[in-house]
């Protein structure tokens, strides 16, 4: 039988809850510490490295609320599952 998944995010956003939450590390570090330090030749690029480290921490937190919500649902999934067969155990 096919599983009807009606998940509000498309395909390539549904990863696991942990690597949301790897993301989120390294997102958060790479804005915050690496691009402000690095040196561009163009000035609005520059412009943008220089501004990076505020970026940081909403990128950050959209990758956690990801993990929240993708953590929610293989919860929800599988807590479905083990009543679907508690069920199938009880026939």
């Amino acid at each position: 039988m096919k599983k009807n998944n009606r998940s509000p995010f498309p395909r390539f956003l549904q990863i696991p809850w942990w690597l949301s939450v790897l993301a989120a590390i390294v997102s958060y570090c790479l804005l915050k510490y690496l691009v402000p330090q690095l040196q561009f030749s163009n000035s609005t690029i520059e412009d943008l490295a220089i501004i990076a480290p505020r970026f940081a921490p909403p990128a950050a937190i959209l990758f956690l609320l990801l993990a929240a919500i993708r953590l929610y649902d293989s919860d929800q999934s599988d807590t479905t599952n083990d009543e679907e067969d508690k069920e199938s155990f009880d026939r």
